[in-house]
């Protein structure tokens, strides 16, 4: 066994190899278990020799971070022999991949969105202590039976990056999946330039996560901004095209930046059941309203008008019927007339404001 040849058996005295469950160009990892079979575990092989020197600062970085308190990351250690490799506990719920696809409904997409908080709240942690994750995407989240996520895959930003940068696009990051495996989908444009990671290369992966779980499909397959308005509110658009703005300097600079940007819309995107509907309900209650008030307004415009119409043709041939226009004139001071309803009120308006 070397470092880029990996075969089923014995890894070390404890742990006893049974298949391999993904490659990449980077590295492959296998599915084994502890002696006696007592617990499964996963362990990662590099392929490369830029990956094989990212293994052990991969595994400090894990380690450095749970010793600061950070949840939500999987456990990694890292042994030299017979072959450098990481081992992690194994964690069989599949990926946040595997649930973006089992979306089918609203309440399917408000759970989602809730693991994704759970995501963006540990990335959060990461990025004040002084860490940034680099490589986050669908499949480096792992899920555990009762939908808690875990990230994995720390510590590989820069020689990831090296790797991708040096190696054919079209070469596929997932043998076993196809293509690159969504992690290109995921970096920003200065990544693809050959900048190196910095805070906001997570922000814009979290973007590109967070169009997904709303719309079903990535940035890359998406409409257009006004498009995205007529089915998402506002506020969520706005967040989301600060989030994948093409320049880092008109972009979220931080993940703990976006989740504080993200908290005040977080029940509206998480509610399930009978509260998700009550909150449709009165979205679409109040925009119901204030449609009315603006159709009121022009109603109001329109009666005034017929009726100085209607006493001025009244008034050319009969004077004394002058005094009539009084109280019309009355009602028009009391009824405020500010012309066409303007884009910004429209905006308000479909977010579901008053006027």
């Amino acid at each position: 066994m070397n470092a880029f040849t990996v075969t089923p058996g014995l890894l070390e005295p404890a742990i006893a190899l049974e298949a391999q469950v993904s490659r990449t160009n980077l590295s492959e990892v296998w599915k084994g278990t502890r002696r006696g079979g007592v617990a499964a575990v996963a362990v990662k092989f590099a392929i490369s020799s830029a990956a094989a020197a990212s293994l052990e600062p991969q595994a400090d970085t894990v380690s450095e971070l749970r010793a600061s308190g950070v949840r939500g990351i999987v456990p990694t250690f890292f042994s030299s022999a017979p072959v450098p490799h990481l081992v992690m506990p194994w964690i069989p719920g599949g990926t946040f991949r595997e649930i973006l696809q089992s979306i089918r409904s609203g309440d399917d997409r408000a759970r989602a969105m809730r693991m994704l908080f759970r995501v963006i709240a540990t990335v959060a942690r990461v990025h004040a202590e002084g860490f940034i994750h680099g490589d986050l995407k669908p499949e480096n989240i792992l899920v555990e039976g009762d939908l808690t996520p875990l990230l994995t895959d720390f510590g590989m930003a820069r020689a990831v990056q090296r790797a991708r940068l040096d190696s054919e696009v079209s070469r596929s990051m997932d043998e076993s999946a196809g293509g690159w495996g969504g992690t290109l989908h995921y970096m920003p444009p200065e990544g693809l330039h050959g900048e190196p990671p910095a805070p906001s290369w997570d922000v814009y992966a979290i973007g590109v996560m967070l169009h997904e779980v709303l719309l079903g499909a990535r940035p890359d397959r998406a409409a257009t901004p006004e498009s995205l308005r007529a089915v998402l509110p506002g506020a969520v658009v706005d967040l989301l095209l600060a989030a994948l703005a093409y320049s880092p300097a008109d972009r979220i600079p931080t993940v703990p930046r976006l989740l504080a940007l993200l908290k005040p819309i977080q029940d509206e995107l998480t509610l399930t059941g009978p509260a998700r509907l009550a909150r449709r309900a009165g979205r679409l209650a109040l925009a119901g309203l204030a449609a009315f008030f603006v159709a009121l307004r022009y109603a109001s415009v329109l009666v005034l008008l017929s009726g100085y119409a209607a006493l001025l043709i009244a008034a050319i041939f009969m004077p004394p019927f002058l005094l009539g226009l009084l109280p019309f004139v009355i009602l028009h001071m009391v009824v405020r007339w500010e012309g066409p309803e303007s884009e910004e009120e429209a905006r308000i308006r479909k977010q579901g404001g008053v006027v």
